[in-house]
């Protein structure tokens, strides 16, 4: 796949609420953000699989910028030491919302090597993966959505390794700059391929992001990640 383009932007201006949503299990720092990290498999690892939210985005046409939606923005890491390969498909990872059930991602993005929905990450190899869950009508903003769990699965070692990760807001600081080796910044391009999956409709929370399939995205995270020094739960 095309390597995303990528636009840095200044950072939103201080007076606004900065939000972040973290694991709270298995939880490790990488390059200054918190994300999960499991071995695989627990009883003799041979790799990792990490997770972190990039929050919620105006995920929607490059056509119109005025039709979007809002979205959780979900990273996996797929990090295969062993001499087997493993798998993954993004149909089979889900977000759970308190009240909403379960919704599947509507559309997903894998760096060079392998194309969602069947992800394969070869031995010693490394493959990212990106998930974007538009959100419900009434849940798309960080003030009105506290928390989530992302139930995930892999295929590794012949096994089918599965566990729920829950994650919760917190307020923080507002970064100072954006890390350009693990963020995107505020706005950034996303051009075809991309996979929609086509059930979404029947397995998402909301109608209508089928209308985006085939052109160029923009995507703009209104609501920006700080460098984790938080100042309270909210």
């Amino acid at each position: 796949m095309k390597p995303f383009h990528i636009a840095l932007l200044a950072a939103a201006t201080a007076c606004e609420p900065q939000y972040a949503y973290v694991p709270v299990t298995n939880a490790t720092v990488i390059a200054g953000h918190v994300a999960a990290d499991y071995p695989v498999p627990k009883e003799a690892p041979r790799g990792d699989v990490r997770l972190a939210s990039y929050g919620i985005a105006d995920l929607g046409s490059t056509r119109d910028r005025d039709d979007r939606v809002r979205a959780l923005h979900l990273r996996l890491t797929l990090i295969d030491n062993s001499d087997r390969p493993w798998t993954m498909d993004t149909r089979e990872q889900l977000v759970d919302l308190d009240g909403y059930g379960q919704s599947v991602a509507a559309y997903a993005s894998a760096n060079a090597g392998s194309a969602p929905p069947s992800i394969t990450v070869p031995p010693m190899g490394k493959r990212v993966v990106d998930l974007f869950f538009p959100l419900p009508v009434d849940l798309q903003r960080a003030e009105r959505l506290p928390s989530f769990d992302v139930v995930w699965k892999v295929h590794a070692d012949d096994k089918e390794i599965a566990e729920r990760t829950p994650f919760e807001r917190i307020a923080v600081e507002p970064p100072p700059s954006y890390d350009p080796i693990y963020d995107y910044g505020a706005d950034y391009y996303w051009g075809p391929p991309y996979f929609y999956d086509p059930l979404y409709g029947n397995r998402g929370y909301y109608r209508g992001a089928g209308r985006y399939v085939g052109h160029p995205m923009y995507i703009h995270r209104s609501e920006m990640p700080g460098h984790f020094a938080p100042h309270g739960h909210r």
